[in-house]
């Protein structure tokens, strides 16, 4: 049997250029923790054991922190104690959510749970962006006793929101207060020159070439 390749490095992972690790939930529950749970050999070296509440997740192993990163961990310490609010180096672990059942392909048969977790900082329970995915064997899938009570975590750093511009048209509200305003520019004419009628303007006065018409005639005759 050839050499299983080994991709951790210094505890993280270590793939060649271009490739990536993104199992899917099953892929995770049957080819990697139930084959570690049952001490049998991997499809491969890219997930390495470490304790995921001794620290927090910055100081997880590790180079690139965009990356998701995947450790096994031995569940025992951890069902002995809070399991919803797990001490982590300054911080802690709190669980949100209902758990979710991960179901085996072209079948309804549950194979694991997969629980969410958010990390907060301090006592003020500040959250963070950063997300822990715990997933364990479902104890009624058909299969004999583990050698350990593993369970595998998938720690990853949300991204943050884009703020979008609003392109709303305005509102018809808008559009009122806007005609107010510019009526409001304008002259009160009847305010300016007082509350009376103004009746119809003075009839205008002969022009000249009416004047003079008469002045020609007159003298003709």
């Amino acid at each position: 049997m050839e050499r299983l390749q080994s991709f951790v490095v210094k505890g993280g992972i270590k793939l060649p250029v271009g490739f990536r690790f993104c199992p899917t939930d099953e892929e995770l529950l049957l080819h990697y923790l139930k084959k570690k749970a049952f001490a049998e050999q991997l499809p491969a070296s890219v997930i390495s054991e470490f304790d995921v509440f001794q620290t927090e997740p910055w100081g997880l192993p590790g180079d690139d922190l965009r990356e998701k990163r995947y450790f096994f961990s031995n569940r025992k310490d951890v069902v002995c104690g809070n399991i919803n609010k797990r001490p982590a180096g300054s911080g802690f672990w709190k669980s949100v959510g209902n758990e979710k059942q991960i179901m085996r392909s072209g079948s309804n048969q549950v194979i694991g749970m997969r629980k969410t977790m958010i990390f907060c900082k301090g006592s003020h329970e500040i959250r963070t962006r950063w997300v822990m995915h715990e997933l364990r064997l479902e104890t009624s899938y058909p299969c004999p006793m583990p050698v350990a009570d593993f369970a595998v975590y998938r720690i990853f750093q949300k991204k943050k929101m884009k703020t979008k511009r609003s392109h709303r048209k305005p509102s018809s509200t808008s559009k009122l207060e806007r005609l107010n305003d510019v009526k409001a520019s304008f002259i009160d004419f009847t305010v300016e020159f007082g509350h009376g009628d103004i009746g119809a303007p003075p009839p205008c006065s002969p022009c000249l070439s009416e004047g003079s018409s008469e002045i020609s005639s007159s003298k003709l005759d």
